[in-house]
């Protein structure tokens, strides 16, 4: 199967809140922040507020991955 590409038509640089990364990824803000506290998605801190990097979103959806089995 092929990788997931998520096409982002604006900025390349462009940070996504809580709100829109919790519902790319289909889970709870609450889910996400736990998974940022425990380093298991990368965050761009800046100041008090966590921003996230579509292309690493991206990656993180690619890596946890798995085929359906048969």
């Amino acid at each position: 199967m092929s990788e997931l590409k998520i096409v982002d038509t604006g900025n390349e640089l462009r940070l996504l809140g809580m709100d829109e990364a919790s519902k790319l990824l289909g889970i709870q803000k609450s889910t996400l922040y736990d998974m940022t506290m425990r380093r298991a998605i990368p965050v761009v801190k800046i100041g008090r507020l966590n921003r996230f990097k579509l292309s690493d979103l991206e990656a993180f959806i690619n890596q946890n991955r798995q085929e359906a089995q048969s």
